[in-house]
């Protein structure tokens, strides 16, 4: 018995190899989770920008439907403007009759634009948005990196300290005044 306690030694890892080790894992953990924090968020910006561009879709094709029914008021407000025109004994082509079917037919026009217009711009506006999402998740990818770099070079740098402590200099110095 007394042998294998003497031989303990001889298995055992000492703490100070224990501490490298546990120094050499800690830092590649903290590397590893730093890298997969970064893919992590680069990829829900990937999926943010796609829900941003599919919402940009959804609101031209929203503005467009927007921009029909417009248009089909307006051909109803002609329509009836012909109507009661007709039974009110203007001829098709009276000049009140066209100035009024002119000014509805402008106004029905311009806001038929608009609505295309409004569909477009918040398109553009989600599309941008969605690029820079992008943008923001590439730069937090090698923002990880970097910080993951940082952290092994950390990590080399206190085994380095660990194996090669600074040498104990004398504060007076080696030459003498006088």
């Amino acid at each position: 018995m007394a042998a294998l306690f003497a031989a303990l030694p001889l298995i055992l890892p000492s703490l100070e190899t224990v501490g490298t080790i546990a120094t050499i894992a800690g830092t590649a953990v903290t590397a590893a989770g730093t890298i997969a924090a970064g893919k992590n968020a680069e990829a829900s910006a990937k999926f943010e920008a796609q829900q941003m561009e599919a919402k940009g879709k959804e609101e031209q094709a929203a503005s467009q439907r927007e921009a029909d029914e417009y248009r089909r008021r307006k051909n109803l407000a002609l329509s009836k403007l012909q109507s009661n025109s007709a039974a009110s004994g203007f001829t098709a082509t009276d000049p009140t009759a066209l100035a009024l079917a002119d000014e509805i037919s402008k106004y029905g026009t311009f806001q038929e634009q608009m609505a295309n217009y409004g569909g477009a711009s918040r398109r553009a506006g989600l599309e941008d948005q969605a690029a820079g999402r992008i943008m923001e998740g590439k730069a937090a990818r090698r923002g990880s990196m970097y910080s993951a770099a940082g952290t092994i070079l950390g990590g080399v740098a206190t085994m380095a300290d660990r194996y090669n402590p600074k040498r104990q200099t004398s504060s007076t110095p080696s030459y003498r005044y006088g």
